[in-house]
């Protein structure tokens, strides 16, 4: 049996900084692997694009490009992006390293989830999804292989359109997408929206619920004639019991129509919280006797390094693996005699220096000079007295041979093992004292020590528990968000987490769910620290205060300094309320509603208008009584003649008709009979002038002819030399 050939990017430090430990997953365009950004000394996890993709200038400019934006998705469920390089003929995008297992791993070994494992795997998917949403940015390959379920108890997503953008500068001709998950509008060729995503994830649902995918094993083009044209099998189908409203979501997510669709992850989370909300505890927890609860979704944590010192120790092994200190480097006789104290005596002290971790029990030091050819070993803890001190023998006398009588070829055919073991020996005769400067310690002195050594070792212990496994492990808060208030202490609960609860008044999350927590959801904090939840009670609720008779601006002030801000207002008439004051409010008085709740302010505009009546004909006291019954007030004007009406009678009226308001004028106008003139005498006259000279006296005229009318002269008038009533009538007989 031939072995697989092995990865020649394993053991390789990109650009002096990231350093590829092994491969975790490999596709057709790039492979992943867990490295050390040896910098921070802490895991990431690099993607390499594979060489055939990373040679075209198109793709690499793409590629940084799209890493730009899914480097700004900053959200707690998703994977966030560190550093993109192009490293000589490398293209490689640097990410955070999540420990666990992918969404898709945990459906295959578990075969189904419980619908409020579903539920919960779900509503932080959507969440990450709507914060990538809200930044036009389109997953377009959301599958389960793409959900990373953390051993933290966290869910990330991963891949925000790479394949997308590397895909489309290919030779491929083929569809850009996972086809099991694809949505309708993809396959018909159109472009892709969020509204694509919403599709994959009501496939995944049904995944989860059934454990199996709802078009299975069947060809491509059958797979996406399926997708075209076939319902959506419903995943009660296969599971009986589950209740309609995961039908309806299913179905709702995987309209054919994107517009009959959530029109992205925001809609769709509004959905999910409100069928958690819904659904019986019997409902949600359908089958846990089998798959268990939310907490046996978090897969068990690695054996990695977690703690910053053990990333430091790991860091110092690697670099001392990369360097053969001088004491397993061959130093042929001819060398020192010819050099002295040897090359590698005037290198830095680094190349000279053993630096031990904290659990070493000695405490040695090196230290080597240009002059000085020995080694003063401090004492260690088993002799803590400082005037004991022990001498050992210069390097000559216990290194490494370096006779004259060893074969010259034999420290070059030495092997590096070899070369270690000599080492090791040489290193454990050194440090035998050949002299004893002090008697032995008295055995009171050794019970002294042995009970100090004791005591540290047990506050050692006591360090490592405290911060390893008890409340001063470092733990990273999950998103808990919108989460119920059972839900999250339940979680944190069960990462042994103490937890505060708190009541607040929030006017956008519902009852009972998470407004936030303290500190904030991606934080690093020690187990006993805790954690403080903000609990929505819902809005705060306020009285409206009674306003009326206030005016416009003094209520409109009352109302904003309780912190209601959204007014309005309309106007009315009122018989009481004086004009610009309020006369109620909308609601009323005393209702208690929320800050957000718009009031309505009900403005006066004063007494209604009132029509104006008419007076002519009556005496002056009569119109009074009417007009001041009617809210008006009467006024006397300059008295006018009239043939109508008698002396003493409203003549004429200001205004005569319409609408006044209250307490507004009407003037009256008193007759004084009729009015008296001179007839003027026009006997003889032409019978035109004399009809213009009676007309402009103010009087009418009427023409009469006697014996055929053949003369265009008056030849009489009636009346003739007296008074007349103005406008009356003055007949002219002509012959």
């Amino acid at each position: 049996m031939s072995q697989s050939r092995p990865d020649p990017l394993v053991g390789r430090v990109l650009d002096e900084r990231y350093r590829i430990d092994t491969q975790i997953a490999s596709g057709g365009m790039s492979s992943i692997y867990r490295g050390i950004d040896l910098r921070l000394h802490r895991s990431v996890a690099v993607k390499v694009l594979h060489t055939n993709y990373a040679s075209e200038s198109t793709v690499r400019q793409r590629f940084e490009s799209e890493a730009i934006i899914a480097a700004n998705i900053v959200h707690p469920n998703v994977v966030s992006i560190r550093d993109h390089a192009v490293s000589g003929s490398m293209v490689y995008l640097v990410m955070e390293y999540v420990r666990g297992r992918n969404l898709a791993e945990v459906i295959a070994e578990r075969g189904r989830f419980t619908p409020r494992q579903t539920l919960s795997v779900l509503e932080k998917v959507c969440r990450g999804l709507a914060a990538a949403h809200e930044q036009g940015i389109v997953h377009r390959d959301m599958k389960p292989a793409n959900v990373l379920l953390a051993d933290t108890g966290e869910v990330k997503l991963i891949d925000f359109g790479l394949a997308r953008e590397a895909s489309a500068h290919t030779q491929s001709a083929t569809l850009v997408a996972t086809l099991s998950h694809v949505s309708p509008e993809l396959v018909a060729g159109s472009p892709a929206d969020a509204r694509s995503d919403i599709y994959a994830v009501g496939i995944m649902i049904y995944q989860m619920l059934t454990g199996a995918l709802p078009y299975a094993n069947t060809s491509a083009a059958a797979l996406m004639k399926h997708h075209l044209d076939s319902p959506m099998p419903l995943p009660s189908e296969l599971v009986p019991e589950l209740a309609p409203d995961l039908d309806e979501l299913v179905r709702y997510c995987t309209e054919k129509d994107p517009e009959n669709r959530p029109q992205h992850a925001g809609f769709l989370l509004d959905d999910i919280a409100q069928i958690n909300s819904t659904l019986s505890d019997e409902q949600l927890d359908l089958g846990a006797d089998e798959l268990g609860s939310v907490a046996d979704l978090t897969p068990y944590a690695t054996s990695m390094p977690t703690s910053v010192q053990q990333r430091l120790d790991e860091w110092q092994r690697y670099r001392e693996e990369q360097r053969d200190p001088w004491w397993l480097q061959p130093h042929p006789a001819s060398d020192n005699e010819s050099h002295g104290a040897g090359a590698e005596d005037s290198d830095s002290s680094d190349a000279l220096t053993t630096v031990l971790s904290e659990g070493s029990h000695d405490a040695a030091t090196e230290v080597i000079g240009a002059d000085q050819q020995h080694t003063t070993v401090i004492p260690s803890l088993e002799e803590p007295n400082e005037s004991e001190s022990t001498t050992v023998m210069p390097r000559e006398a216990h290194g490494p041979s370096t006779s004259s009588s060893a074969t010259p070829e034999s420290p070059a055919r030495q092997s590096k093992a070899a070369a270690k073991r000599e080492a090791k020996a040489w290193k454990k005769s050194a440090q035998v004292p050949t002299h004893r400067l002090q008697a032995p310690a008295s055995a009171g002195r050794k019970v002294w020590i042995s009970l100090l050594l004791v005591l540290c070792l047990a506050l050692v212990a006591g360090a490592a528990w405290f911060f390893g496994r008890g409340p001063g492990t470092v733990l990273r808060i999950p998103s808990l968000t919108g989460m119920l208030q059972t839900q999250a202490v339940a979680q944190l609960d069960e990462a042994g987490i103490p937890v505060r609860v708190q009541e607040v008044y929030d006017d956008s999350v519902a009852v009972g769910r998470v407004v936030a927590t303290s500190p904030d959801g991606g934080e690093n904090i020690m187990r006993f620290q805790g954690v403080a939840l903000e609990i929505s009670r819902g809005p705060e609720l306020f009285a409206v205060p009674e306003l009326q008779g206030m005016t416009q601006d003094a209520g409109r002030e009352k109302l904003k300094e309780l912190g209601m801000t959204q007014l309005s207002e309309r106007s009315e008439y009122s018989e009481t309320v004086p004009a610009g004051q309020i006369i109620s409010t909308q609601p009323e008085a005393g209702t208690q509603v929320p800050r957000k709740r718009e009031i309505t302010l009900v403005i006066s505009d004063g007494p209604p208008p009132v029509p104006v009546p008419e007076v002519i004909g009556l005496s002056e006291q009569e119109a009074r009584e009417k007009l001041t019954a009617q809210g008006l007030e009467p006024t006397r004007g300059d008295d006018r003649y009239s043939s109508e009406v008698p002396a003493g009678q409203v003549a004429e009226q200001s205004p005569a008709t319409g609408e006044l308001d209250r307490g507004q004028n009407v003037t009256l106008h008193l007759s004084k009979g009729p009015e008296y003139v001179q007839v003027p005498r026009v006997t003889g006259m032409e019978v035109d002038e004399a009809i213009r000279t009676l007309e402009d006296a103010g009087f009418t005229v009427k023409t009469r002819s006697v014996l055929g009318g053949m003369s265009h002269q008056v030849h009489m008038q009636t009346p003739m030399g007296s008074t007349a009533i103005k406008g009356s009538e003055i007949t002219l007989y002509t012959l």
